[in-house]
C-alpha cells in the first residue's frame, strides 16, 4: 500500500494551491495534477499540461492557476501544448484534434479538425511554431494553422502517393521543415509553394523493422531524431543529414519522451533521467534523482536564468535550481481520476477508483482511495487489492473508511492505514470460490444503530450484518433471491432493506425484525419493478429514499417512484409510478421524465430535490416531485468532464455536489444545505450588499424549510420564498423584478407552525 500526502512528500514552494469554498453556482475540478506530460515557457509563466488540464505557475508571483474545463477549456484529453513568444499565446491540442488558443485571459476554440471527417485517429501529437503559423504533427499528416486568423491554412498528406501517415513531431532549421513519422524522417523546403504535394517531401531516413522516428529537434545546424526499438525498452538517437545517419552515442540508453533545444542547450527527457548538453554537445548535467524520488521525465525546458523545468509523469512540474535543489509544483488533487463511488460525511469527501464492467466482472484496477478534508486531498493506493466498488464513511468516526471490493472483501482504513480487512476467514462473509479468498461485495450501508449491512454476491448467504459490537451474522436468502449478483443495499426509514439485483433481476426487500439469529420471522419479497400500466423495468442501476420516505429507483428507462414503500410485503400489486410531464402542444399527451435515460445515480438534497446521474446525458436536478428540471448539466453546456456519471454525493453542510465521471471528479455549489435546530447562527452573505455585487444573497444556518419574508423598513413586502433546507437565496430584486433601493431590509423567518421565528437585517447600498 502506498499513501500519498502530497504536502509531506514533495518539497513544495510556499504557494500550496489552496482555494476555499466556491460560491453558489460555481464549479471546481478535483483532478490529478501530478502526472505531467508537457511544459511550455512564456516570459514570466511556466505552463504545465496533464492529460486532463493545464496549470500555470507564475515565476515572479510564486502562485499557481488552474486551467481546465472549469476555467473554459473546450475539451478533455490534452495531447500537447506550446507557447509562442512572438504571438504571446498558448496553444493547447487535444487527442481528438480539438484546439484552444489561450491569449490575454481569453480562450478561443478552433474545432475545424475535430469536426472534419477523417478516417482513423485524429490525434495531435506535437506543435511547432514558426512565425504566425502552428504546424501540427497529427496521426494522419500535418495541419498548418494560421494563428492570427484562427483558421486552418493547409493540410499535408506526406506519405507515399499522398497517403495518411502518423506524424509524431516536427522541426525547423531555418531552411527545411522536418517531420518524424512512422515511415521515416521527411524533409521539405520551408518556402516551397508546393508543400501540400506529397512529392515535395523527401524521406531522408526510412524506418525499418517496425521502429519509428517519434522525436526530432534542430540544434546548432544538426537534426537529432529519436528512433524507437520495437523489441527493447530503449531508444536510439541519431544525427541525420540528407545522406547520412550518425548514431549519437550516449550511454546508457533509455526510453525518450521529448527533445528540446535552445540557443545553447539540448535537453533529452527520458523515463529515468534528464540529460542536458551544451552547444558543443558536451554533457553538462544529468538529473537521475530529485532527492524525494526518481524522474519519469516526459518533457523539460530551460529558461533564461538556467532553471530547468521538468514535466514529470509522477511528480508534476519539477523546478531544478542548482545541482541538488528541486521543487515539486502542482495544484493539490487526487492521485488519479478514479471516482467510481463517492461518500460524504460532515464535509469529508471520499472517492474510490476501481469498479466493475457492464457484465459485473472485475476490471483488476488497483484500489485507490481519495479523501478530501479541509480543502486538501490525500491519496491512498493499494497495489495488492483490486476493484473497489463502494465506499462508506463511518458516521461515528469520519477518519474510518469502509471500502467494499469485488473479490477482496471489505477493507477498513483509519487515518490512512488499513485497520481491518473482513473476508471469509474472520466474518460471516463468504467466498464465491470455495477454498479461495474471493469475496465479492456489492453494497454496504449503516443503519441507525450503527450496524453495517453488506451484500455478498455469488454465495449461499448473500446478506451479512456486522453489529455495532463487531459480531457478524448472515442471512440465507439465496434461494429467495435466485440471482448470483447483489448490488447496492438501501435501508429505509421503516428499517426495511432493499437490494438491487443487477442485470435485469429487479429488487429484493426484507425485514429481519431485529432478530439477526432467527430468520424464521423475517419478511421478504423479490419483485419486478412494474409501473401502473404493468410494464416491467428490471434493469436497475441506482436507488435512493427521499425525505418523505418515497423510494426512487433508477432504471434504463428513467426513474420510477414507490410512494408507499412500507407496503412492500403486504400489497399483492406493488407498483411504482413513472413521472409524466405534459407536453406543451395542446395534444393532451405526456412524456416520461428522462424516460430514455439510464439512471446511474440518485441523491436527495436537503430540499428533497433529486440529483439524477445518467449514463450518457450528464446530470439533472429535479424538483421535489420530479416534474420539473431545475438544472441540466452536460459536457456541452457546463464544465462537466463527461456525460457518463458513475456517482453523486452531496456535502449537506455547504451545498456542494460532487459528480464522479469516467474522466474524473468535479463539483458544483448548489443552493440547498442542511437545516439547524434553531436560528442562533443565522448568517447572511454578503451583508452589506455593495453596489458592485450582483450575485446571489444567501441566508444560511436556518431551521429547515422555513418561510422567508423580506420587507423594507416600512413593512412593505419585497420578496418571499421557502428555504431550501437550511438556506434561502435572494437575487436582490423586489416582487416586480427590479433591484431594490438602498436601505435596511428586514428578514422574517418562520417555520410552518410558527413555533420557531427569527428576524434579522440586511443593508443594501447603491
Amino acid at each position: 500500500m502506498k499513501k500519498i500526502i502530497i504536502s509531506s512528500i514533495f518539497l513544495l514552494l510556499p504557494l500550496l494551491f489552496i482555494k476555499g469554498q466556491i460560491a453558489i453556482g460555481e464549479w471546481r475540478d478535483h483532478l490529478p495534477y501530478m502526472h505531467a506530460k508537457k511544459v511550455a515557457l512564456s516570459e514570466d509563466n511556466v505552463f504545465c499540461a496533464t492529460r486532463q488540464s493545464v496549470f500555470k505557475y507564475n515565476i515572479s508571483g510564486n502562485n499557481l492557476k488552474k486551467l481546465s474545463r472549469v476555467e473554459g477549456l473546450s475539451d478533455f484529453g490534452i495531447s500537447s501544448i506550446s507557447f509562442s513568444k512572438e504571438l504571446n499565446l498558448l496553444l493547447i491540442a487535444y487527442e481528438n484534434s480539438n484546439l484552444d488558443i489561450v491569449q490575454n485571459n481569453n480562450i478561443i476554440n478552433l474545432s475545424d479538425i475535430k469536426r472534419k471527417q477523417i478516417p482513423g485517429l485524429k490525434t495531435i501529437n506535437n506543435i511547432l511554431f514558426s512565425d504566425k503559423y502552428a504546424y501540427l504533427s497529427c496521426s494522419f499528416g500535418i495541419v498548418v494553422v494560421n494563428i492570427e486568423k484562427h483558421e486552418i491554412k493547409d493540410t499535408y498528406y506526406i506519405g507515399n502517393e499522398g497517403a495518411r501517415i502518423n506524424v509524431f513531431d516536427m522541426a525547423f532549421d531555418g531552411v527545411y521543415l522536418y517531420a518524424a513519422t512512422e515511415q521515416g524522417v521527411f524533409r521539405a523546403p520551408y518556402n516551397d509553394p508546393n508543400l501540400f504535394f506529397y512529392a515535395t517531401w523527401k524521406n531522408i531516413a526510412k524506418s525499418n523493422n517496425g521502429n519509428v522516428y517519434n522525436h526530432i529537434v534542430s540544434f546548432r545546424n544538426k537534426i537529432f531524431v529519436n528512433q524507437t526499438n520495437e523489441n527493447i525498452a530503449t531508444d536510439s538517437i541519431f544525427i541525420i543529414t540528407d545522406t547520412t545517419r550518425q548514431l549519437f552515442n550516449i550511454k546508457p540508453e533509455f526510453k525518450n519522451y521529448s527533445f528540446r533545444s535552445g540557443q545553447d542547450y539540448f535537453v533529452i527527457s527520458s523515463d529515468k533521467i534528464v540529460r542536458i548538453f551544451d552547444k558543443d554537445l558536451n554533457p553538462t548535467r544529468e538529473i537521475d534523482h530529485y532527492g524525494y524520488g526518481y524522474p519519469f521525465a516526459m518533457d523539460a525546458i530551460i529558461d533564461m536564468d538556467g532553471i530547468i523545468w521538468i514535466a514529470d509523469q509522477n511528480s508534476g512540474l519539477v523546478k531544478s535550481r542548482g545541482q541538488n535543489y528541486f521543487d515539486g509544483i502542482f495544484p493539490n488533487g487526487p492521485y488519479t481520476t478514479g471516482a467510481f463511488d463517492l461518500a460524504v460525511d460532515n464535509s469529508t469527501v471520499c472517492a474510490v477508483g476501481g469498479g466493475i464492467d457492464a457484465s459485473w466482472s472485475g476490471i483488476y484496477r488497483n484500489v485507490e482511495i481519495f479523501i478530501f478534508q479541509n480543502e486538501q486531498w490525500e491519496s491512498i493506493l493499494n497495489y495488492s487489492v483490486h476493484d473497489a466498488v463502494n465506499v462508506l464513511i463511518d458516521p461515528a468516526n469520519n477518519t474510518r473508511i469502509y471500502v467494499g471490493t469485488w473479490g477482496n472483501g471489505i477493507l477498513v482504513y483509519e487515518n490512512g492505514e488499513i485497520a481491518e480487512q473482513f473476508s471469509q476467514s474472520n466474518s460471516s462473509l463468504e467466498s464465491m470460490i470455495p477454498g479461495e479468498p474471493y469475496v465479492r461485495i456489492g453494497g454496504m450501508e449503516f443503519d441507525k444503530n450503527h450496524n453495517l449491512w453488506v451484500t455478498n454476491s455469488g454465495v449461499n448467504n448473500p446478506v451479512s450484518i456486522m453489529t455495532d459490537k463487531g459480531n457478524w451474522f448472515s442471512f440465507p436468502y439465496s434461494n429467495y433471491i435466485n440471482s448470483s449478483l447483489q448490488g447496492n443495499i438501501l435501508i429505509t426509514k421503516h428499517e426495511h432493506k432493499w437490494i438491487v439485483l443487477p442485470k435485469g433481476n429487479g429488487l429484493f426487500a426484507f425485514d429481519e425484525k431485529g432478530t439477526f439469529e432467527n430468520t424464521n420471522d423475517d419478511n421478504w419479497r423479490k419483485f419486478s419493478v412494474k409501473d401502473t400500466e404493468g410494464e416491467s423495468f428490471n434493469n436497475i442501476f441506482s436507488i435512493a429514499e427521499d425525505l418523505d420516505g418515497n423510494i426512487w429507483v433508477g432504471t434504463d428507462h428513467g426513474p420510477l417512484v414507490y410512494y408507499s414503500p412500507e407496503n412492500v410485503f403486504s400489497e399483492n400489486s406493488f407498483v411504482a409510478q413513472r413521472i409524466k410531464i405534459p407536453r406543451n402542444d395542446d395534444s393532451g399527451l405526456a412524456d416520461y421524465m428522462l424516460g430514455t435515460e439510464v439512471i446511474t445515480a440518485i441523491e436527495i438534497d436537503c430540499a428533497n430535490r433529486k440529483w439524477i446521474g445518467t449514463e450518457n446525458a450528464g446530470v439533472f436536478l429535479l424538483s421535489e416531485d420530479g416534474t420539473k428540471q431545475i438544472y441540466s448539466f452536460n459536457s456541452n453546456n457546463s464544465p462537466l468532464f463527461s456525460d457518463r456519471i458513475s456517482s453523486i454525493a452531496l456535502d449537506h453542510n455547504t451545498g456542494e455536489v460532487f459528480f464522479g465521471t469516467d474522466k474524473g471528479l468535479i463539483s458544483f455549489r448548489s443552493t440547498s444545505t442542511s437545516g439547524s435546530n434553531d436560528f442562533n447562527e443565522v448568517y447572511i452573505f454578503p451583508n452589506p450588499v455593495r453596489e458592485n455585487y450582483n450575485g446571489p444573497i444567501t441566508i444560511s444556518k436556518l431551521v429547515s424549510n422555513v418561510n422567508i419574508k423580506i420587507t423594507d423598513i416600512a413593512g412593505n413586502l419585497v420578496f418571499e420564498t421557502t428555504a431550501l433546507g437550511g438556506q434561502a437565496i435572494w437575487d436582490g430584486k423586489n416582487l416586480n423584478g427590479d433591484r431594490v433601493q438602498t436601505g435596511v431590509y428586514l428578514i422574517f423567518c418562520s417555520n410552518e407552525d410558527g413555533s420557531k421565528t427569527h428576524v434579522t437585517k440586511l443593508l443594501f447600498i447603491h
